[in-house]
């Protein structure tokens, strides 16, 4: 997920909230959410972490998934992307056996 990607879904999330409304969420000064808009950076680890927590995803995965953004051109940006395949993967048996048993429970659900 990329900083933009966190920052509409902040906004969703938060009943359309304002650029101020989403610095005050991240702890940042609104300008800093207004560059990020505009492609002039991007989330550090520590606000990454902070925006995950606001909305309840897995911060290694979105810290994950920042570096590979900042690091796209680099020499290190094949090795961000493995690892955030490899992170993929490893989550691939869990969901696979919540699935395998809400689809044989007969419980009401959406997964299956």
């Amino acid at each position: 997920m990329t900083t933009m990607e966190l920052l509409e879904r902040l906004k969703t999330a938060n009943g359309a909230a304002s650029d101020y409304r989403i610095a005050k969420i991240l702890g940042v000064k609104p300008q800093t959410v207004s560059h990020w808009k505009n492609g002039r950076g991007t989330m550090g680890d520590e606000v990454g972490i902070r925006a995950a927590e606001a909305l309840g995803l897995d911060p290694v995965k979105v810290i994950v998934d920042l570096h590979i953004e900042r690091e796209e051109g680099n020499p290190t940006f094949s090795v961000w992307k493995a690892l955030g395949r490899r992170l993929e993967m490893a989550a691939m048996p869990a969901v696979a056996g919540l699935v395998g048993y809400f689809a044989s429970s007969g419980l009401p659900h959406s997964l299956v």
